[in-house]
């Protein structure tokens, strides 16, 4: 799953700077640097209207059936959901971060690790849009990922994320690197750079 993400670029300027358009037809963000985007919170995506590029702020989360939230859904069978399906036909949407964490039990710890590109430039996730919420996109882990949970977010650069949006198809995702991070993470709070404070990585056998 994908339970907290980064948007740490420095302004406004940047983050449209580093996203695969050319130019925006509208933007309606409120920017800031974030560190620990959680749930139930407000964050950019870019979703097309009237097949145009739109960088707006959304909250993260769809109500569920039933009561409850969904954040992420399934890549896999997204598409046949009754939540996502529409969504996922007229809705898709990118998500813009710059890393997203994952937990590991280590000993009495709830460790957080941050993956992020290994050359730390933005990617956005993929993502379904409806009314001003989004959920993200996800598929099985691989690689670096794969050693602490079993999915992750569906991650995206270049013209594979044009590609998501006007043709609902998915790409390759980018090389990743991990750290482990400051337990500070993992209250919804906190939400500044201490949050990403490197310590050091446990070893482990896992044979």
């Amino acid at each position: 799953m994908c339970g907290r993400y980064t948007l740490a670029c420095p302004d406004e300027e940047s983050l449209i700077r580093d996203l695969p358009f050319d130019a925006f037809s509208e933007t309606r963000i409120e920017f800031r640097p974030r560190y620990n985007i959680a749930p139930g919170q407000r964050s950019p995506v870019v979703y097309l209207e009237r097949g145009k590029p739109i960088l707006a702020d959304a909250l993260w989360g769809v109500s569920r059936f039933g009561g409850g939230l969904a954040i992420n859904a399934r890549s896999e069978t997204a598409e046949r959901t009754a939540l996502f399906r529409d969504a996922f036909r007229d809705g898709r949407c990118l998500v813009p971060a710059d890393g997203f964490i994952e937990w590991r039990k280590e000993g009495r710890v709830n460790q957080p690790y941050l993956f992020r590109r290994t050359d730390e430039k933005l990617f956005v996730m993929a993502g379904l849009w409806q009314e001003g919420h989004y959920v993200v996109l996800t598929r099985e882990s691989e690689g670096e990922v794969s050693e602490i949970h079993d999915r992750m977010p569906v991650l995206l650069a270049g013209a594979a994320a044009r590609q998501w949006l006007t043709q609902g198809e998915l790409g390759e995702a980018p090389d990743l690197a991990r750290s482990a991070v400051s337990p500070r993470i993992n209250r919804i709070d906190n939400d500044d750079p201490a949050c990403l404070d490197p310590v050091p990585q446990a070893t482990f056998n896992f044979d």
